[in-house]
């Protein structure tokens, strides 16, 4: 698929992210294109995966757009807020879109670089890969602005709550100010992601002026949604 049908493939449609991590039941590659094709059957037209064997095993499932990040978590010692683990540099990105993916998202907040170096990171990507889209992952509206310069080509929500500037957000849901003011101060797609549970939620995003919708645990990490739903009732 060319850059402009991927796009168009994703515009007003929901994606849902399928990942697990060790701690989880899920785990594995086998399980994740189980959750795929339980998505894909539900009527989602595109899929969020995470790691080059995922990616690869996904892509062999189906052509629908699949879009790969490369998770480097953090080591024990390293402050959570301030890491960049979301496809971090170039060699991570090029795991993922090697592996099959249609759009590679990374961290697109300053984190331990500057304007120039992110900058330089995309342009990097798009002269070896020009059809790759690029979704950059991130919690501020200024970092928006900063990604649609950089050349990226949607915007996401994911990393609002993520991050030092916006660890305090106690939301309780999706950031909708932060969609509404990259729709509004931005010409990218934004892809609305992070923190949606419910339908009400969704139908918030939408409202906001989101793109696109990616949902990740209430759908697919029955794990985290018990406990989020326990935490709930006990508050």
């Amino acid at each position: 698929m060319t850059k402009r049908e991927i796009l168009q493939r994703l515009k007003g449609q929901l994606i849902v992210s399928c990942q697990a991590y060790e701690d989880n039941p899920l785990y594995g590659t086998e399980n994740m294109v189980t959750m795929a094709k339980c998505v894909l059957a539900g009527g989602a037209k595109g899929i969020r995966a995470c790691w080059p064997e995922n990616v690869r095993a996904i892509r062999a499932l189906t052509d629908a757009p699949l879009i790969g990040i490369n998770k480097v978590m953090p080591s024990a010692d390293t402050d959570f807020y301030d890491s960049v683990f979301i496809t971090p540099n170039y060699e991570s990105a090029v795991a993922v879109i090697e592996a099959g993916c249609d759009v590679v998202a990374l961290d697109g907040t300053l984190r331990g670089r500057n304007e120039k170096e992110l900058t330089e990171l995309v342009q990097r990507l798009k002269a070896a890969y020009p059809d790759i889209v690029l979704m950059a992952d991130l919690a501020t509206v200024e970092e928006g602005i900063i990604c649609e310069k950089a050349g990226f080509d949607i915007l996401s929500s994911t990393l609002s709550g993520y991050t030092r500037d916006t660890m305090h957000n106690n939301l309780g849901g999706p950031d909708i100010q932060l969609i509404r003011e990259l729709k509004s101060r931005t010409s990218c797609l934004v892809n609305g992601e992070g923190k949606i549970w419910d339908s009400k939620q969704l139908r918030d995003v939408w409202a906001a002026g989101a793109d696109m919708v990616t949902m990740g645990s209430a759908i697919t990490n029955p794990m985290k949604t018990t406990a989020y739903l326990i935490d709930q009732m006990k508050k």
